[in-house]
């Protein structure tokens, strides 16, 4: 059955194409949702007409896409996500990510018509496409920075011992300090002991 599109209709055609599809897709769905006309046998001056309108209506849906298209080329998307060694990701960003980010920037885009050959799962620069229209696409990227609690875990347990090497330093220090003290006390101990001893002797000697 050949029908004319009144609209663009994913991976089937743009509006005012001529399409081919089987007469029960064609009568039960695209005919009375007003999807498509029917284009078989001799083409009314009607048909011709509704046509020409048609015609018209892609020129101006494609303008608009192409100016939705130079829009959405200065938008720059970042998301930051869970991840681990390496940067892989805990999960992956897919095209429904992306549909929302798109539209935190007010941009409505249909999730189908986000082209992303496969999810990210890793963080870094990432490549996708939107198909703004059926004869219109753009070029995006995203950046996904890793969220890491690893990383600070890492550096909590490299800073620890740092900080008790630091404090044992410290206690060392003290201790050395304290025992010279002692030492010397003793020294002093000592050394009186001695001057008594001596005063001793030489008193008995004098006796």
């Amino acid at each position: 059955m050949k029908l004319i599109l009144t609209e663009d209709v994913p991976n089937l055609g743009s509006l005012g194409d001529t399409i081919d599809v089987k007469s029960g897709y064609g009568r039960n769905y695209l005919l009375p949702k007003g999807i498509a006309l029917l284009a078989t046998g001799r083409v009314s001056k009607e048909l011709q007409h509704r046509i020409q309108h048609l015609n018209k209506l892609r020129e101006g849906k494609i303008e608009l896409a192409h100016e939705q298209a130079e829009k959405l080329k200065t938008v720059k998307i970042e998301v930051v996500r869970k991840s681990g060694p390496g940067g892989r990701l805990f999960g992956s960003v897919t095209n429904r990510d992306l549909k929302e980010l798109l539209k935190e920037k007010e941009f409505d885009v249909e999730r189908r018509s986000i082209q992303l050959n496969s999810p990210i799962r890793n963080i870094g620069l990432h490549e996708f496409t939107v198909r703004v229209h059926s004869e219109v696409s753009v070029n995006m990227q995203i950046k996904v920075t890793g969220d890491s609690d690893e990383s600070a875990v890492k550096t909590a347990a490299v800073d620890e011992p740092k900080d008790k090497i630091t404090d044992e330093k410290n206690v060392d220090s003290e201790e050395l300090e304290e025992l010279e003290e002692l030492e010397k006390l003793e020294e002093l101990e000592k050394l009186e002991e001695l001057e008594k001893l001596e005063e001793l002797e030489e008193h008995e000697t004098d006796e």
